[in-house]
């Protein structure tokens, strides 16, 4: 097989392969049915009777994985990434670099 072949075949393989994430959100608003292969989880209830968080799981190809953390960074104060530990820390970071952003300059 030629390298061309390979790496082309290598690239659509990669397409089929999933990867599991796992976030938990502090406020609940999206719909019941966001995705096909997702699972939502209720923590335990907070004082005013409803889950403290959700923890919302899908297992998504590693092409989609960016568009899945665009839209969680839309949370980004509600939102924890649990799962994979390299996108907790990517959000971390992110968080981190917005917490800087907003003490250098005086409001």
């Amino acid at each position: 097989m030629s390298s061309d072949s390979e790496s082309y075949l290598k690239n659509l393989m990669s397409h089929f392969q999933y990867t599991s994430v796992q976030n938990s959100f502090f406020i609940y608003s999206e719909g019941e049915n966001r995705h096909p292969k997702q699972d939502i989880k209720l923590g335990p209830k907070g004082k005013n009777g409803k889950a403290a968080y959700v923890d919302y799981i899908v297992k998504l190809p590693k092409r989609s994985l960016e568009e899945f953390c665009r839209w969680v960074y839309r949370f980004m104060g509600n939102a924890q990434f649990i799962s994979p530990q390299y996108l907790a820390e990517q959000h971390q970071k992110f968080a981190r670099a917005l917490i800087d952003r907003y003490s250098s300059k005086a409001i």
